[in-house]
């Protein structure tokens, strides 16, 4: 090369373009991934010009060369993995085709679970933001807004963010899932009374006189039936000393859904009756087609339901829910020693994990009553005998 003449080096690096001299007006070029170009705009930020797999391009800005090459890294990254470059659909447009296109063929109470978590704590938030949008922080500001209610709520508004932009991220309208990692805020309150004692229930179905009540709180309480099942349950479901599980009555607003499906396939099963049910169902007036209806022998509505459970509640020697009923009948195949493969058949848990949940539960018990039991054999009482070493009667 003469002296004197410029040497220009021919590289795949950003180099200014020689035609402009202007700071403000240098057009920055590669040729790498594509054909790229930078330039300053009036405004002093950069913009940048990315070609993507389609052939389409997309303008990207910042106020320095770095933002610029991070925005367009990005942009790069999502038309790799396959994210709608670009994709301005809104979280409400998502959720309306969410619902619809995944949660159509659920249980009607199931899909007014998700509507109601959607419209009353996550739409006012971030509805009408775009789903590319919605970051990790925008996520926590809407459980922050749930934070004071009750953790079961919680759950069902984190489940329904979680599965919104899951699904999302499937479709390929975004590259992350800005829920990850986000958790519920967890109470410091006492811990609800799952299930009653032995005593407890003896003193439950003295106590109960209503015969549609007793006959509910018995097929909860001997045959460990959800609520939806027994208000389901038919006089033709009984055959001799077993019943079967059929169908279920959910809720639509006040009236039954005609869609009687089960929560799963495991729920359909066959449960044997013991004694003590079999009386109460001996004693109950045949009102309809259902064990326990309205008291015109319709089936059961949401109203006739929670008058039937005042009922109940009115009459109970002791805190009593639904849902404990069934808790108990699950103890009580724990203290039986039931095994837990045959246990979880009679509840119909769809995994066995459910199942051993209660037991390890039940079993952390025992384990702490145990305590009780050494400090009166090391501290010698005369009372303390071998009978009394049993922790839990009847399991082996």
């Amino acid at each position: 090369m003469r002296p004197g003449r410029a040497h220009h080096h021919i590289s795949n690096d950003i180099v200014p373009h020689p035609a402009l001299k202007s700071k403000r007006e240098r057009i920055f070029s590669c040729r790498k991934d594509g054909f790229y170009f930078m330039k300053k705009r009036k405004d002093g930020r950069y913009q940048k010009k990315v070609t993507l797999s389609d052939g389409r391009q997309r303008m990207v800005y910042g106020r320095t060369i770095a933002e610029v090459n991070q925005a367009a890294d990005v942009l790069r990254d999502q038309d790799r993995q396959g994210v709608a470059v670009g994709d301005t659909t809104t979280v409400d447009e998502w959720a309306k085709l969410w619902i619809k296109t995944y949660k159509s063929d659920l249980r009607a109470g199931t899909i007014t679970m998700y509507r109601n978590a959607y419209n009353n704590h996550i739409l006012a938030g971030i509805g009408v933001m775009s789903l590319q949008e919605v970051k990790p922080i925008h996520i926590r500001s809407v459980m922050q807004g749930v934070a004071g209610k009750s953790e079961s709520l919680q759950r069902q508004v984190l489940q329904t963010l979680r599965q919104l932009f899951s699904t999302a991220q499937q479709n390929g309208l975004v590259s992350r899932d800005p829920t990850a990692g986000v958790k519920i805020t967890p109470h410091a309150r006492p811990k609800k009374k799952e299930y009653l004692t032995l005593d407890e229930q003896q003193a439950l179905m003295a106590a109960v006189t209503d015969p549609r009540a007793r006959c509910f709180v018995g097929l909860c309480l001997y045959c460990g039936l959800r609520r939806e099942e027994a208000l389901g349950l038919q006089w033709g479901d009984i055959q001799g000393d077993k019943l079967t599980v059929n169908r279920a009555i959910t809720f639509l607003g006040n009236q039954p859904d005609p869609v009687q499906e089960l929560k799963t396939k495991s729920s359909h099963r066959v449960i044997p009756i013991p004694q003590p049910l079999q009386v109460i169902l001996n004693e109950v007036p045949r009102l309809g087609l259902h064990l326990v209806p309205c008291a015109d022998g319709r089936p059961m509505t949401q109203i006739a339901f929670k008058r039937l459970w005042d009922k109940v509640v009115r009459e109970a020697p002791c805190e009593v829910r639904p849902h404990m009923l069934r808790h108990s009948y699950a103890t009580n195949l724990y203290r039986a020693g039931i095994d837990l493969k045959t246990a979880q058949y009679l509840l119909g848990h769809s995994t066995i994990q459910m199942t051993a949940n209660i037991y390890t539960h039940m079993e952390k018990e025992d384990a702490a009553a145990s305590v009780v039991q050494l400090e009166k054999y090391l501290s010698g009482e005369p009372d303390f005998s071998k009978s009394s070493q049993k922790v839990v009667s009847g399991r082996k």
